[in-house]
């Protein structure tokens, strides 16, 4: 399903998880949660009243791989994380998602700009690499 009916059903992928689970909750042992934080943590949110594990795949921001950096940190069954180290797959029952939520929204402004900067260049930017290749060849 997709929340536009480009593909499949026209739904929010909860809507057809928590029909699946009213129906055969019993039969599922795990749910996967892969994408955008906001529908893993809703995801998280239908599959708990059913009691069933739900393992959510964080891609938080992550610099050093080593956690020192601290910017993929996030609070887990109450203590401190770091999906470079310790996941990036959590128990999504345990996860603060709104602490992760709005620790993922602090650079927004960045990357619009980042984005609107890189659109902008174009065909500069094209012709950039064209020109690196140039050089390369002799």
């Amino acid at each position: 399903c997709t929340d536009d009916g480009s593909y499949g059903r026209k739904a929010l992928v909860t809507e057809p998880l928590k029909e699946l689970l009213e129906e055969r909750a019993e039969e599922i042992a795990r749910v996967w949660a892969i994408g955008p934080a906001i529908m893993m943590k809703f995801s998280s949110l239908t599959t708990e009243p059913f009691g069933v594990k739900t393992i959510v795949s964080l891609n938080s921001i992550m610099v050093d791989g080593t956690g020192m950096c601290g910017s993929c940190r996030v609070e887990v069954g109450g203590e401190t994380r770091f999906a470079c180290v310790h996941g990036p797959e959590f128990d999504g029952h345990e996860v603060d998602w709104d602490l992760l939520l709005a620790r993922l929204r602090i650079y927004l402004d960045e990357e619009k700009q980042a984005l609107e900067r890189w659109q902008g260049m174009g065909d500069e930017w094209r012709g950039s690499r064209e020109s690196s290749r140039a050089l390369r060849r002799g």
